[in-house]
């Protein structure tokens, strides 16, 4: 048995590159999450399926407002391709998947807790992606997340 949690592909045009003659989607794939909180869970979340994270990293807007467990207290600065630069601290944040049919496992996961918003809410692969399946298909606008069902609980 296995729980199968729909993703979002959301599509632009590179609207600088298409003035110079060149189309170029940019291409993101997008879940929807809710953080566990003291009195329950909070509302969705639209967070980035980052293949190319190793570790998921959660804006401080979106952390603050949920339980964190085990936070480090020396800070982490993240690097990212564009030269990009945040920091905050390791922790871990307990959350589940949602779709309009299905919820995940409640997933506990080790995490990037921000000290600002300048980052977007991003999944990395480790605590998620190495326990459920994700299977990604662009040309037929198919992407989900797989989760055995006795991985998480």
């Amino acid at each position: 048995m296995f729980t199968s949690i729909e993703l979002e592909f959301e599509t632009h045009i590179d609207l600088e590159l298409l003035e110079r003659g060149i189309a170029v989607r940019l291409i993101r794939l997008r879940a929807s999450v809710q953080l566990q909180t003291i009195e329950g869970w909070t509302a969705k979340y639209k967070a980035l399926v980052d293949t190319g994270n190793p570790i998921s990293i959660v804006p401080k807007s979106v952390w603050s407002k949920s339980m964190v467990a085990q936070p480090l207290s020396d800070k982490s600065v993240v690097h990212g391709i564009g030269g990009g630069m945040a920091s905050g601290r390791l922790g871990e944040i307990t959350f589940l998947f949602v779709d309009r049919n299905s919820i995940s496992p409640i997933i506990r996961a080790k995490a990037i807790l921000l000290d600002d918003d300048r980052v977007p809410f991003l999944i990395g692969f480790e605590d998620i992606m190495t326990d459920a399946k994700l299977i990604c298909d662009y040309s037929l606008k198919l992407a989900c997340l797989d989760f055995p069902s006795s991985t998480f609980s």
